[in-house]
């Protein structure tokens, strides 16, 4: 497994992204709460109305039928990964293609700077030497934040200027 800290905190272990796809499908809520004389702030996680549906499905009892679905793989809740990238069970192209667009998408939607064409390269090289799905995104999003920082780093203040369009 990989030893990525931005892949650990933004994606596999983040509260509001769905594991089976690493999309968004959940949104952080701040909300006021009193203790004493001070005014404090709780932050909670309610479902995305636009990348996830409630739906009904077999359970115990009714209450428990009910739950939280991504609209994307239909995976409930976000912490349930219904696939496994080893031996029989390897991930097709097609879906590690798509892993690697949701997982751009997703860091640029919690404001992670990366270099996309290095994470997809990256990815996808690794891919091609038969590496595991979580060590070749762990990987290339390292890589991806160092090329984007040293990128910047690197830049001519003066080419921003003169790349931005009078008013």
């Amino acid at each position: 497994m990989t030893e990525s800290p931005a892949y650990f905190e933004h994606l596999l272990q983040a509260p509001d992204v769905c594991i089976n796809c690493l999309r968004v499908i959940r949104v952080e809520r701040v909300d006021p709460a009193r203790s004493g004389l001070t005014r404090e702030f709780e932050s909670h996680y309610e479902r995305n109305q636009e990348t996830t549906e409630i739906g009904y499905g077999p359970a115990d009892s009714a209450s428990e039928a009910k739950g939280v679905f991504c609209d994307h793989c239909g995976t409930e809740g976000p912490d349930h990964r219904y696939w496994d990238d080893a031996g029989d069970d390897r991930l097709d192209d097609e879906r590690v293609r798509e892993l690697i667009q949701n997982t751009i998408r997703t860091l640029e939607a919690k404001d992670v700077t990366i270099d996309r064409q290095t994470l997809a390269a990256r990815a996808l090289q690794a891919r091609e030497n038969d590496e595991h799905v979580d060590d070749c995104l762990g990987d290339a999003i390292e890589a991806a934040i160092r090329r984007a920082v040293t990128r910047d780093d690197t830049a001519d203040p003066d080419e921003d200027a003169r790349r931005e369009v009078p008013a």
